[in-house]
């Protein structure tokens, strides 16, 4: 059996009873439609032919080309199934490319082999801050807010904002409002109806929103989630939101888009995101919330959000 690539936006995030409207993230142990199997080599009873590791120059591929001009640093973690892999770094951000055996494309994901095991998340596991690890706190729970939709996140500490503030994301309001972040899909229904009927908060100067693109819906629109949150993210960070808002994700993706949305979905993952939208805040009095799905009472929710 030949190993399985995912797409970045599918990996390893559970999948749990919404208890909002949201766009609910995938499993992809249980969804056919969400596995890509690589395409076939030759014919049927031809000979698998095998890849010299040393036949391809890795800079010399189109793709990472362009994503080494944006300033990424190219890193080769060997061959793994007859592919080789490229682990990409740009600052903080990251993701790994399997680079196809005629070295003119490259696979942006995760590799999975035929026992189930994750071959990426092995052959990374020795970077330094490769693997995202979130450390929440106690639960507090009689400082949930009034009118929350079930499965709200109550913590102390710092433990979520922290989270997201090291993502890439756009801004939209006065900074000097208190802050609530969201991760939304661009494609997800229920996160353009959070955005819209947040929007007259927004205007009001009640809240600023910090709004972090991710991608949970490329098994239902063949794609198009990544490519609509690649666009948000080639962006600058208070054009992002509006440009979204207005429709204007049009053109080809910024080559760093694609590190920072494989970013972006390795701290959803650390978070166990269930799916767009959700959100993070922090209270006045230290904890911090995570709500899934569009919230049935903004009022509350927002009266809460420490400034």
């Amino acid at each position: 059996m030949r190993p399985i690539i995912l797409s970045v936006a599918l990996v390893t995030m559970p999948i749990t009873a919404q208890a909002a409207p949201q766009c609910a993230v995938a499993d992809p142990t249980l969804d056919d439609r969400m596995v890509v199997p690589l395409p076939p080599v030759g014919h049927i009873g031809d000979a698998v032919p095998k890849v010299d590791p040393d036949s391809l120059t890795i800079p010399d591929a189109p793709a990472l080309r362009h994503i080494r001009a944006a300033g990424a640093t190219l890193t080769e973690l060997g061959v793994s199934h007859g592919l080789r892999t490229v682990f990409a770094r740009h600052g903080s951000k990251f993701q790994v490319f399997y680079v196809t055996p005629d070295g003119q494309a490259v696979v942006g994901g995760v590799m999975w082999d035929a026992s189930g095991r994750n071959v990426t998340r092995q052959q990374v596991a020795s970077i330094p801050g490769a693997i995202p690890t979130v450390t929440i706190g106690p639960n507090v729970p009689s400082h949930a807010v009034p009118g929350d939709a079930p499965g709200v996140g109550t913590a102390r500490g710092s433990a979520l904002v922290r989270a997201a503030e090291g993502t890439a994301y756009g801004t939209l309001g006065s900074p000097t409002a208190p802050r609530l972040w969201m991760f939304i899909d661009p494609m997800c229904s229920f996160s353009i109806r959070a955005m819209d009927a947040l929007r007259p908060y927004v205007a009001g100067g009640r809240v600023q929103l910090a709004v972090i693109p991710v991608s949970v819906l490329d098994y239902e629109d063949h794609g198009k989630s990544t490519n609509a949150a690649r666009l948000m993210l080639s962006q600058p960070t208070r054009g992002m939101v509006q440009a979204w808002q207005d429709h204007q994700l049009t053109g080809s993706p910024d080559p760093a888009a694609i590190v920072k949305l494989a970013s972006n979905m390795a701290t959803a993952d650390a978070l166990h995101l269930k799916g767009t939208p959700t959100f993070v805040w922090r209270r006045a009095d230290g904890t911090e919330g995570m709500s899934a799905g569009v919230p049935p009472d903004l009022d509350t929710l927002l009266a809460s959000i420490s400034s």
